[in-house]
């Protein structure tokens, strides 16, 4: 066994795999690493593909088939234990190997450092393309408890490097992190994500967790992967812009999202933080409800379904609310 786990989830993607295998493949060989891919279609040419190609993999399947983003993660941890490093890694990216080492390195050098990623830029998948486009920066966050990819769509012309310290987290798409973590967020040594969000927003989720339990995260300024991303929003944030960006989301998209950001605040608001953020975020959350009760009914039953009557999670607050607070603007 290897101080570092790679862990790759599949779902119906061979056509990505067969591109971002390769960087996974050499990872294992010259990190070194163990590989963990977790197949949730239960695709029989995605096994024959493992077995021939890349036969030093530890593939998987879940007896319940596809059991969404984050209880995958936290399964392959699970079956997994003891490395001290796991690096996510999902099928619609190509990370840039001599930069995952770095940041290793880096990882290894700060023991304070929990989680890290670098720049990511869009893929271009159909055109085979690494292109210079933002995909993410990280994630930042509002006061309204809005939050969304730090220079998503735009061209990388280095114009956020010096804002990269102000990201409150880190995308799911890919990350490092310090498989220590795991004890302070759930008392377990395999849970990284609240496995009761099927997808969308466990990233959000899993960097308020840290920040209130006062964890270093980074995110450094080079350009580390590119990523294929298959929701986002590039229109801006004010509300128009988020009406406009509502139109493009898939249905299974915005009730995931919806719900999981209500499971989220439920999990991590507090009274704490500020009457005045209380309220904004009050204000933001009954304009959006009337807006998807309108538009979007069934989501937003589903949402008010989490609101009543899925527990909330808390966080450990170890970090001063204080510091909480200069995440948000």
């Amino acid at each position: 066994m290897h101080q570092t786990l790679i862990a790759v989830l599949s779902y119906k993607d061979l056509h990505y795999l067969r591109h971002s295998l390769k960087v996974v493949e050499s990872l294992r060989k010259n990190l070194p690493a163990d590989v963990v891919l977790l197949d949730a279609a239960h695709d029989d040419e995605l096994r024959s593909f493992i077995k021939k190609k890349y036969p030093k993999f530890n593939y998987l399947r879940h007896q319940d088939g596809n059991i969404g983003y984050a209880k995958a993660y936290n399964e392959m941890l699970r079956l997994n234990p003891g490395h001290d490093f796991c690096l996510i890694y999902t099928s619609d990216v190509i990370l840039d190997e001599q930069c995952v080492k770095t940041y290793l390195e880096r990882m290894q050098a700060d023991p304070s450092l929990m989680m890290c990623a670098g720049k990511m830029h869009y893929w271009d998948f159909k055109n085979n393309k690494k292109t210079k486009i933002i995909d993410t920066l990280g994630i930042m966050a509002q006061k309204r408890h809005h939050f969304y990819e730090l220079g998503s769509g735009e061209e990388d012309k280095g114009q956020y490097d010096g804002d990269l310290e102000c990201i409150f987290g880190i995308s799911g798409a890919a990350f490092l992190f310090r498989t220590q973590i795991c004890f302070d967020l759930y008392k377990k040594a395999h849970q990284i994500f609240d496995e009761r969000m099927w997808m969308y927003k466990e990233d959000i989720d899993l960097a308020y967790r840290m920040r209130w339990l006062g964890a270093k995260i980074r995110i450094f300024p080079e350009v580390w992967g590119w990523h294929s991303r298959t929701m986002s929003n590039c229109f801006g944030h004010g509300i128009a812009d988020l009406l406009a960006a509502d139109r493009n989301k898939p249905d299974y998209g915005r009730k995931h999202s919806y719900k999981n950001h209500i499971l989220m605040l439920k999990n991590h608001l507090s009274f704490s933080l500020g009457l005045g953020l209380i309220l904004q975020v009050f204000l933001y959350e009954t304009m959006k409800g009337i807006f998807i009760f309108l538009r979007h009914p069934k989501v937003f039953f589903a949402g008010m379904r989490t609101l009543l009557f899925v527990p909330a999670r808390r966080s450990d607050k170890k970090a001063s609310p204080n510091k909480i607070r200069n995440f948000f603007f």
